[in-house]
């Protein structure tokens, strides 16, 4: 089973998550995270990517979360599919 990462959030305002391969987009009001072959979508007000590392997988998300929701497999181009 493939690992979806795990998610600590501390009173709506700090989220830590794990198994983080890539932060696809961001703004205050939301952040798209790539977790292996799925996405994170984490949605609030004033939303901040404290601290990010692909190497350990670690991210910390500062801000009012008011949502966390997978969003699914992260489609793979077809170079990808072909070199994999």
């Amino acid at each position: 089973m493939e690992n979806n990462g795990n998610l600590i959030l501390e009173n709506r305002e700090k989220l830590c998550v794990s198994a983080v391969s890539d932060v696809e987009s961001f703004d205050e009001k939301r952040i798209v995270l790539r977790l292996g072959e799925n996405r994170l979508v984490v949605e609030g007000s004033g939303l901040k990517i404290n601290s990010v590392s692909v190497e350990t997988g670690e991210a910390v998300i500062t801000g009012l979360v008011d949502s966390c929701a997978y969003a699914g497999s992260v489609r793979r181009s077809l170079w990808g599919k072909l070199a994999k």
